[in-house]
């Protein structure tokens, strides 16, 4: 890296330092618009009738889900991690409310 490079950089941090502690204003900002609305997600039971991954998707397991614009689908994968996939991976059920309950339950678990 040349020193002038260096140099920007240094300053480029001390900047972000400065606008971190609120120091200083930042000179430009960005907004990315979230989803539709400001509706908290709808969480689903949906039972995954399609995967690319076995080991983060299981055939036949039924997962909470949450709809998302644009037929995708929010799902906490095999890994503990949210990911995105496709609607199509997936078919809603419903179960009396009782027996949500205990799905919801055991899912947390």
């Amino acid at each position: 890296m040349k020193k002038t490079e260096y140099e920007r950089l240094l300053e480029s941090v001390r900047q972000g330092g400065a606008i971190l502690r609120g120091e200083a204003s930042p000179s430009r900002s960005f907004e990315f618009p979230g989803p539709s609305g400001s509706r908290e997600l709808e969480t689903h039971l949906a039972i995954c009738v399609k995967t690319d991954d076995p080991e983060l998707l299981i055939l036949n397991k039924i997962y909470q889900v949450n709809s998302l614009d644009h037929d995708l689908i929010r799902v906490v994968d095999e890994e503990g991690e949210a990911a995105i996939y496709p609607a199509d991976h997936f078919l809603y059920v419903s179960f009396p409310p009782k027996v949500e309950r205990v799905l919801s339950h055991l899912a947390k678990s």
